[in-house]
């Protein structure tokens, strides 16, 4: 199994408030193939907010997960499976009065090969216990003087540093795993892929298993160099582990995320 000490992750986020917009406005920025999306919350009396991402700002939003904190003041949401290029973020908000609210749009931008390099990430509704290590500094732009008019001019929106620990202990929880070079999930499509390009010269198989480590699925032996799995045969989201066998013996043991 492999283990790994977690490095922090410096986001960086710009606003006019001391630490998030206000809503409707949201505020973000993303690290490492991970998005995070702030805000501060002026209201009581919510019954529910719905997080959605869209590739295009206007249609096909999809509904990622439920913040867990309700609570008035800052709340934030935590995306550990991002799509490459534009990711559009809104909130869907229902009252206990049933009146229902969208949130203005808020866009990050992710490189393809942040995601691509990221480590095993647990699924979003997983990852959302980590929003309690968030936290927020803020840095005060100086005011500049411009030399031709010898006025004062307007000091730059408030810089706030964003920082995300993820825990020594993240394999323990079901966070975050080193990624293995021969099985992984595929960051675009969300399937398994097998990739062995030796298949030939040794008999390999391929053993899943859940949390509790029973078997959920197991490959007798690896035919073909690349081989997908459809993420549906896992049936549910979560991080699975896998043993890779090769001539009946244990090559290597990892973790794959179904999200």
């Amino acid at each position: 199994m492999f283990r790994f000490i977690a490095t922090a992750c410096i986001l960086f986020i710009y606003s006019n408030s001391w630490a998030q917009p206000t809503l409707p406005d949201l505020a973000g920025s993303t690290s490492k193939g991970i998005n995070i999306i702030s805000w501060n919350c002026q209201y009581d009396g919510i019954k529910s907010i719905a997080v959605q991402r869209s590739s295009d700002s206007v249609y096909n939003f999809v509904t990622l997960g439920l913040v867990k904190n309700l609570k008035k003041g800052p709340q934030a949401y935590i995306d550990g499976h991002p799509k490459p290029g534009r990711n559009w973020y809104r909130l869907y908000i229902v009252f206990n009065s049933d009146l229902t609210w969208y949130s203005n749009r808020f866009k990050l931008d992710v490189d393809s090969m942040d995601i691509i390099n990221a480590k095993v990430i647990a699924p979003n509704d997983s990852l959302q216990k980590l929003t309690a290590n968030i936290k927020i500094q803020e840095e005060s732009p100086k005011q500049t003087t411009d030399a031709t008019t010898e006025q004062t001019q307007a000091p730059a929106p408030t810089v706030h540093h964003i920082t995300l620990d993820i825990p020594d202990d993240a394999t323990e929880q079901g966070i975050s795993y080193i990624k293995s070079q021969y099985i992984y999930t595929n960051p675009f499509t969300g399937h398994i892929n097998i990739d062995i390009p030796e298949y030939r010269r040794h008999l390999y198989s391929i053993n899943f298993l859940n949390t509790e480590d029973k078997r959920v699925l197991e490959i007798e032996r690896v035919t073909e160099p690349m081989i997908i799995i459809d993420k549906r045969n896992f049936q549910k989201k979560g991080i699975y582990k896998f043993e890779l066998m090769q001539d009946r013996k244990i090559l290597e043991t990892g973790f794959i995320t179904i999200y």
